[in-house]
């Protein structure tokens, strides 16, 4: 702004203007900056609709980009925001199909972006939102199409969607909890292999060299050292035959767990496992606590929702359960009884509480009261268990030092009375 702008400005204002009403005295760089970013873009846009845009003429790294693309992972946090922004905006009177064209543009994962492009412009060819979401079985569950589909059927779907999205954001924080609480051991350990191997391969050879040097035979070097020498021929001399081993027996497991019966023993096992296994139960009855009332609330029929609740559980013991408790229900029988004869899977107090939500007719208030008190027990458990593996990862670590100290140290500590020895 020039001065003659700037007094005809003030002068219609009733007061003149002066430098105190700029934030910044050299308005010339600021300017230049503030023109560099305007033409910044937050995300890189992108079109693409699956089936529909022709991918012939790209070009091949442009090709191999759209695999990557393709085959990225989309989380729960992308759709729990997706369907958050999209409860906002619907209850705020913006078309359905208006509200995803426009998420899709402001989505940060590309291939979600292309996803919810192919959604729209399904839905602008005829096709309701379910079903348009329903091709992408790899990114929506079940659950989350029942959920909209519901919400399309009642006319509700700002409220189911905004439901859908809370069960999403807190299932994205317990999976963040988890990974919080695994990465320290896991970091401890991938250290102590680097080290082993460094250890190995750089450090101990020398050190032989030199008590060689020193006319130290090797009978007379002290048992830790003489087994961390066994260890470095086999790891310089095998380490072809140890990773032939390594993934031969993931190869195997994988056979064995890919069968129904390794499946189910090896599920079963994670379920018995101590400490960690107990964590595990928690999970469970938390998540089937809380898809229940979920897909309850927004008034699914009892015997769908146990079958979604079924599917949307990984371990193939609470399946097989669940799978009962639906044959069972479908007889005639309350979810409560079918539960209470398996008290290893679902506690005698989570049996209660769903036999007063059945008799109350309050089952997806007792189901959401279930599912908020063991989010305070997984929370609790996860404490206990981080507090735990600190010391414990401590003491592990000593003991390995205290190891290689001695199998490193002491052959120098000793060499002039091994010498004398001789």
């Amino acid at each position: 702004m020039d001065s003659k702008n700037k007094i005809s400005l003030g002068d219609q204002m009733g007061t003149p203007l002066d430098s105190s009403d700029y934030f910044i005295k050299d308005a010339g760089i600021g300017g230049e900056l503030l023109a560099e970013i305007k033409h910044l873009k937050s995300t890189v846009r992108d079109d693409t609709v699956y089936g529909v845009s022709d991918s012939v003429n790209r070009s091949f790294f442009q090709k191999i980009d759209d695999a990557l693309i393709d085959k990225s992972k989309i989380t729960l946090k992308d759709k729990a925001y997706f369907f958050h922004m999209l409860a906002v905006m619907v209850d705020s009177g913006v078309p359905v199909v208006k509200a995803v064209k426009t998420l899709a543009g402001y989505s940060e994962n590309r291939r979600f972006r292309r996803v919810l492009n192919t959604i729209a412009h399904n839905c602008e060819n005829g096709a309701t939102l379910t079903d348009a979401m329903s091709r992408f079985t790899d990114v929506f569950s079940e659950a989350e199409l029942g959920v909209v589909r519901v919400g399309e059927e009642t006319g509700r779907m700002d409220k189911t969607l905004f439901n859908l999205s809370e069960q999403l954001d807190k299932q994205h924080e317990l999976n963040m909890k988890l990974w919080s609480a695994s990465i320290y051991p896991i970091a401890v350990i991938v250290v102590l292999i680097l080290v082993t191997t460094g250890m190995l391969v750089w450090v101990l050879p020398n050190l032989l060299n030199l008590l060689n040097e020193g006319g130290v035979s090797n009978e007379n070097l002290p048992t830790a050292t003489r087994f961390l020498m066994t260890l470095q021929n086999g790891f310089v001399n095998y380490w072809w035959l140890i990773l032939l081993m390594l993934f031969g027996a993931y190869g195997l497991f994988n056979v064995y767990v890919g069968t129904d019966y390794g499946a189910v023993k090896w599920d079963y096992f994670k379920l018995k496992f101590p400490l960690l296994g107990k964590l595990a139960r928690k999970i469970y009855v938390l998540r089937f606590a809380s898809m229940l009332g979920l897909l309850i609330e927004a008034g699914i029929p009892v015997v769908k929702v146990l079958k979604v609740t079924g599917n949307a559980l990984s371990n193939r013991i609470y399946k097989l359960k669940v799978q009962e408790i639906v044959d069972n229900v479908k007889t005639g029988a309350k979810i409560s009884e079918s539960m209470q004869d398996c008290p290893f899977l679902f506690p005698h107090e989570v049996v209660e509480m769903m036999k007063v939500g059945e008799s109350s007719a309050q089952l997806s208030e007792v189901s959401e009261k279930i599912a908020v008190q063991y989010q305070r027990e997984v929370d609790n458990t996860l404490r206990k268990i981080t507090s735990l593996f600190e010391p414990l990862m401590i003491l592990v670590v000593g003991i390995f030092v205290a190891l290689l100290a001695i199998a490193i140290m002491s052959p120098i500590f000793n060499l002039n009375s091994v010498v004398s020895l001789q």
